[in-house]
């Protein structure tokens, strides 16, 4: 059997570290931002704590149901977070996503994604690298159009 994959993604996003976590650690957050397309929406459950578990239900434009859902592993508030990700529709069970936030002045953070123990199919690979990139380009926008209702 071939070895797992890993893949990693990084994006220079225009908000501190703080604003950063919390859009990863609160649902309300993350509901507005979890996604892989623009039109789609997510309905997230969180309990932040190590153990703690957590359920994305991202929504399609045509009505579908697209589950993430895994286990919190570490939780270093603004600077690290290690949890695990099953994608049942896609086969993956137990990987283990690792987010890195590097300040980089005071209202910009580098974000490093790690996913791993991802299963050798190319296809999956692909899947998942499209979604995170999607998902990021989102989290994007949703700090520049919040940074847009401040002004």
């Amino acid at each position: 059997m071939p070895p797992a994959r890993s893949i990693v993604v990084r994006r220079t996003l225009p908000a501190s570290r703080e604003r950063v976590f919390a859009a990863w650690c609160r649902p309300e957050l993350m509901g507005q931002w979890f996604f892989p397309a623009p039109g789609w929406r997510a309905d997230v459950e969180a309990d932040l704590r190590p153990e703690g578990r957590y359920r994305v239900a991202m929504r399609d434009e045509a009505g579908g149901v697209h589950v993430q859902e895994g286990v919190y592993r570490e939780i270093e508030p603004v600077s690290r977070l290690v949890f695990t990700w099953t994608c049942s529709e896609l086969g993956v069970s137990n990987s283990l996503v690792t987010l890195e936030l590097h300040a980089r002045g005071a209202a910009s953070t580098e974000l490093v994604l790690t996913h791993e123990l991802l299963p050798p199919d190319p296809a999956i690979v692909r899947e998942h690298e499209e979604g995170w990139d999607g998902c990021l380009n989102n989290l994007a926008r949703f700090f520049a159009d919040e940074k847009e209702r401040r002004t």
